[in-house]
Formats: C-alpha cells, sequence, structure tokens
C-alpha cells in the first residue's frame, strides 16, 4: 500500500511542479517547476520497474 502512496504523491509533486512552471515569472521558478516534475515522472517510472522486478522474481 506503501507504494501507491508514494507513487501519487510523487505524481502530485508533478502536476505542482507544472503548474509552478506555467505560471512562472522568472526563470528561477521555471527550472524549478520543471524539475519538480521531472522528478515525478521519474519516480513514477521506477516505481512501475519495482513492481513489474517484485512480481518477476515471485515466479
Amino acid at each position: 500500500m506503501s507504494h501507491w502512496i508514494m507513487g501519487i504523491l510523487a505524481a502530485l509533486f508533478g502536476l505542482v511542479g507544472l503548474f509552478m512552471a506555467g505560471g512562472a515569472r522568472d526563470i528561477g521558478i521555471l527550472s524549478f517547476g520543471l524539475a519538480l516534475a521531472l522528478f515525478g515522472v521519474l519516480f513514477c517510472w521506477w516505481m512501475i520497474k519495482l513492481a513489474y522486478d517484485e512480481a518477476e522474481e515471485h515466479r
């Protein structure tokens, strides 16, 4: 269950980052928002990889 919570939080952080980047008026907030969105995407991909690795290990 904690994998679901972590994935949902990472996705929410990614969305917050996109909203920050979309409303940015300077380069600092723009870069932070895009980095936060990238972190959210990469973290969710990593969680998916872990789920497949665990499923493959149990075969």
